[in-house]
Parts: C-alpha cells; sequence; structure tokens
C-alpha cells in the first residue's frame, strides 16, 4: 500500500477550541457553531454539525477578530462534517 502524500503547503498543528461560523455564500447561515481542529499557517481544519459546499465563504469568529475564509473541501465522518478552510483575510475587531 502506497503512503498518501501529503499536499498541504504549510504545517498543522492539533488544537481544539469552540468557535461560531457565518456561512456568507453561496447558502448563507449565520451563527453556526463549529469547532476549531487543528491550525495552519494560512488554514484551518473545522468539525462542523452540517454540509458546507466547496468554494463557499465563511467567517470565522474568533475572540479579537474575524477571519474569512474559503472551504477548500468538506467530507463527513459519523455525525460530523469536516471542513478544511483557507483563510484570506483576518479583521481585528473594533
Amino acid at each position: 500500500m502506497a503512503l498518501r502524500q501529503e499536499r498541504r503547503s504549510d504545517y498543522r498543528t492539533i488544537c481544539a477550541g469552540a468557535t461560531v461560523i457565518d456561512v456568507l455564500s453561496p447558502k448563507p447561515r449565520s451563527a453556526v457553531n463549529a469547532r476549531i481542529v487543528d491550525v495552519g499557517a494560512s488554514s484551518l481544519k473545522l468539525s462542523l454539525p452540517l454540509y458546507v459546499s466547496p468554494g463557499a465563504l465563511i467567517r470565522i469568529h474568533m475572540t479579537g477578530s474575524t477571519a474569512n475564509a474559503e472551504v477548500r473541501h468538506c467530507i463527513r465522518r459519523g455525525a460530523e462534517y469536516f471542513a478544511g478552510v483557507k483563510i484570506e483575510e483576518i479583521v481585528p475587531k473594533a
């Protein structure tokens, strides 16, 4: 069996933390509870209660800022979905 080649451009750090996201497009939805699974330099892996399509734009609410991101992939494992997102912009809260 061949080893799977790593396609990520940055290293990941495992972490756990609750957050809230807003799906901005293509199907807007506000205040979705999510969990951060791991973090890279410009990316996150999120655990979500619903499927979010690749290409969707989301806003991730954090303590001192919000991050605008694009969903790159989303897969279902058991009762939850895991989404890999690319951070486009981090905006400090006023």
